[in-house]
């Protein structure tokens, strides 16, 4: 049987203690923050949520989210 996406993201959670919106892409999840939502909101698993940034090849700064399982998950 089939894991549903959010089992995918429970599961990289589980196994690598972080996942970013890059990490989801490559599992085939395109809209990695509406399955967080669905895990924190519909099975009340505690994710946090780190902003990161670096400087780009043009000189501009980009932003990525880090999503990582709470302590008490």
């Amino acid at each position: 049987m089939k894991k549903s996406q959010n089992e995918v993201v429970l599961q990289h959670l589980r196994s690598h203690g972080s996942i970013t919106t890059y990490e989801a892409f490559q599992k085939g999840i395109t809209r990695l923050s509406a399955r967080i939502w669905e895990l924190r909101h519909n099975q009340g698993i505690e994710i946090t949520q780190e902003r990161k940034s670096y400087k780009a090849k043009d000189g501009k700064y980009k932003h990525y989210d880090i999503y990582k399982l709470g302590e008490h998950t």
